[in-house]
């Protein structure tokens, strides 16, 4: 056997001999259930979920949001730093071909070396220059698949940035979808309240006539009198909220108005729209969805990252083979450095050996696999939470659903019952104080039917947001 192959073989033996630290893997949970598609027609959107609404005005505010929005624009950065990142991993095995030069003056305090050397002699001369220019490149073999493990790495932490985006994306969608039925919660009521004020007003008038003619009392026309400064102090509370709510989409946006937020808002003031109800509403959720929110997959993302960083910084315990190369210009003389006499040429391969540092990659491979198991912990904790607040949504919605039904029919009922007194009233059967008091009652129904359906539609967007997207 060559002498050289023993140089070779031996630092492989004595690598394998010592052995590298293993880390234990805590289990990946798994939802299990005995849920079966019912058809396979599902549907599942999670990016712009928003546009299946088919309501232009949301549509528009949700995009006037992200196109503006600060998180949003980080996110976009987090990105492009990504893919930076990972572009950086490409060919790092083989170093850049750099471009070195030195110059150095010595001084020489003793000595009485002869030199045959185009210079004095030393023991007369105490200063030598030396002059070198060099351009030179280094490859490193990837026998154990360090950096093919970092490129895959930072591939699972661009996903992760990426999902990280969309997640942000949904919450920021959801939580205008809310503040957009808020703003409409609140136009209704003040149309209600208002109409509330007229009837007040038009009760407060008939009792000072009742009371002037000797059939009232002064605690009536006092109880109408303080119904009307209530109502006027509702209408005027929910102004000022509705004000809160505009400053909230500025906000959100990144600006301190906004004139496009400002139209949008003031269409919701003159048409006052109904509540938009677009989800089907499942029986139940299958684990398929669960797993696939952006928040869980950006946790998986995270934990297949850290295994690649596992194997990277596990290829370390071994030896690296090499090879490098060097072109090289050194003189003694600065004016002649770049004369053919000057030139020099490297090129071999080379041997590195972690024997004296392994404490250190040992420490560093064990922090990693605790990082590798808090992430899974991560993902199992959020995995449960996501389960469980997707159910909580949805029986949530099923409930309003229910209650919204019911509060439908006691509406049409108490509408169906002020239409009988109304043809009583026009008939001289029935009195106008006695029609307002119905009528009062009947916008009493309508502002707890309108309530109730804002519920139904808060309740229906957080089913959205806990699901990750659209679900049919």
């Amino acid at each position: 056997m060559k002498p050289y192959t023993f140089f070779v073989i031996l630092p492989i033996l004595l690598t394998g001999c010592l052995g590298t630290p293993k880390v234990t893997e805590i289990p990946i949970k798994t939802l299990i259930t005995e849920n079966k598609p019912q058809n396979n027609t599902v549907f599942f959107k999670s990016q712009q979920w928003w546009r299946t609404t088919n309501n232009s005005q949301l549509i528009s505010l949700i995009d006037e949001v992200l196109k503006t929005n600060s998180d949003i624009k980080i996110a976009k950065l987090n990105i492009e730093k990504a893919i930076y990142t990972l572009n950086s991993t490409k060919n790092s095995n083989l170093s850049s071909v750099d471009l070195a030069g030195s110059w150095s003056r010595n001084h020489v305090l003793t000595s009485h070396v002869q030199t045959d050397l185009p210079i004095k002699d030393i023991k007369n001369s105490d200063t030598i220059d030396m002059g070198t220019l060099a351009i030179q490149g280094q490859y490193i073999f990837d026998i154990w698949g360090k950096f093919n493990a970092l490129q895959n790495q930072a591939q699972y932490s661009k996903l992760a940035v990426e999902l990280q985006s969309e997640w942000s994306t949904l919450t920021l969608s959801t939580t205008v979808a809310n503040l957009y039925g808020k703003y409409i919660l609140l136009t209704k009521e003040e149309n209600i309240l208002r109409k509330k004020l007229n009837i007040a007003k038009d009760i407060l008038s008939s009792q000072n006539t009742l009371y002037q003619t000797g059939l009232g009392t002064k605690d009536n026309i006092l109880n109408a009198s303080n119904n009307v400064n209530s109502l006027t102090q509702k209408i005027t509370d929910i102004g000022s909220q509705k004000n809160i709510l505009k400053n909230s989409f500025y906000a959100l946006v990144g600006n301190v108005n906004s004139e496009n937020i400002d139209n949008i808002l003031l269409s919701l003031d003159q048409t006052a729209p109904n509540f938009d109800y677009f989800l089907d509403i499942p029986q139940y959720i299958d684990s398929d969805i669960v797993i696939n929110r952006p928040d869980i997959k950006y946790y998986l993302a995270l934990i297949n990252s850290q295994r690649e960083n596992l194997k990277s910084l596990k290829a370390d315990f071994y030896p690296r083979f090499s090879i490098t190369g060097k072109y090289q210009y050194q003189n003694l003389d600065i004016q002649d450095l770049l004369k053919a006499h000057s030139t020099l040429w490297e090129f071999g391969p080379s041997l590195y050996l972690p024997l004296f540092n392994r404490n250190v990659l040992t420490q560093n491979y064990n922090i990693a696999g605790i990082d590798l198991n808090i992430f899974i912990e991560n993902y199992n904790n959020n995995l449960i939470k996501a389960y469980q607040d997707i159910n909580s949504n949805l029986s949530a919605l099923k409930t309003s659903k229910t209650n919204n039904i019911l509060e439908e029919r006691n509406y049409n009922n108490v509408k169906t019952t002020y239409s009988d007194k109304n043809t009583l009233y026009q008939i001289g059967s029935l009195s106008k104080l006695e029609l307002l008091n119905y009528q009062n009652n009947l916008l009493d129904t309508e502002l707890n039917f309108i309530e109730n359906s804002f519920t139904l539609y808060t309740n229906q967007i957080n089913l959205i947001g806990s699901l990750g997207g659209y679900y049919k």
